[in-house]
């Protein structure tokens, strides 16, 4: 595994991220952790490729940690931490695997690789306020979109609930120097929180820290 990038940032949160390159049989001899492989078995993941995801998370987790832990999901699929306090969140696409753990705070992290492809899709997960700063920035539309779509996606897994529709209930504003706000609004539920935009390679971060 190669480690691409890790921080343990001013708001008490700890963020590594890493590129698998290792067979399943290679991260497992990484992990060394029994309770957090059965847990993974209990998934039922069918594709190889998950498993290995799932995996690096364990390993990243140990890193962070120093510990050997084990995770279970709740019914909508939040990863918390069963043996150790302290919130995570974890995201993956492709070959590479974010992680972030604080403390005391509920955390939510997305990762995603930049394409231009996310435009054609874009109309489903911005609003008018969303479309109208895009429109105005001197940033390439994609990257503005994928901004939208990776702080909408780390809020989704902080909050970890279900029935939450991008357009209407999350509003994001524009980031200056890569933090931003951005409001949840759904019936009865509000709340505000501040936005991080980390950018490795050709990758993009996002990652908030609960209130």
């Amino acid at each position: 595994m190669a480690l691409i990038y890790q921080n343990s940032g001013p708001l008490g949160q700890h963020i590594v991220i890493w590129s698998i390159s290792e067979t399943y049989d290679e991260l497992v001899l990484f992990l060394n952790n029994v309770f957090f492989l059965k847990e993974i078995q209990n998934l039922g993941l069918k594709s190889p490729k998950r498993v290995n995801q799932k995996i690096s998370a364990g390993i990243l987790l140990q890193h962070i940690l120093q510990d050997n832990i084990e995770l279970y999901y709740d019914d909508l699929g939040k990863p918390h931490l069963k043996n150790h306090p302290g919130f995570i969140s974890i995201s993956n696409t492709k070959d590479t695997v974010a992680v972030i753990y604080h403390p005391n705070k509920a955390v939510g992290i997305d990762i995603e690789f930049l394409s231009e492809r996310i435009v054609t899709i874009a109309p489903k997960f911005l609003n008018t306020q969303e479309q109208n700063w895009i429109n105005n920035s001197q940033i390439p539309l994609h990257n503005n979109c994928f901004v939208v779509w990776c702080v909408k996606e780390a809020l989704f897994k902080l909050i970890g609930g279900g029935g939450i529709d991008f357009k209407d209930h999350i509003l994001v504003n524009e980031p200056i120097n890569n933090v931003g706000k951005l409001h949840f609004s759904k019936l009865n539920q509000e709340a505000s929180f501040t936005y991080n935009l980390i950018s490795v390679n050709d990758l993009l971060i996002s990652y908030i820290v609960g209130n």
